[in-house]
């Protein structure tokens, strides 16, 4: 679960940076591809929620110890 949250954190700190990784790994011509501005907005969420999962999780887990 810490590495969905180190993703997570990755994602929403950095969307341009998963976006250029993500276009050249899953398309065979990425300089093609166009992206809305409101995909940004979308990576961006998903990596809150990664994060936010993450940390409930962890707390989950230290309160019952």
């Amino acid at each position: 679960m810490y590495l969905t949250g180190v993703f997570g954190a990755i994602v929403l700190l950095f969307p341009d940076l998963y976006r250029r990784f993500a276009t050249a790994f899953l398309y065979e011509r990425p300089e093609a591809i166009e992206w809305n501005e409101r995909f940004r907005l979308g990576i961006r969420a998903i990596g809150a929620l990664y994060v936010f999962f993450t940390a409930k999780t962890y707390k989950e887990r230290h309160n019952d110890t």
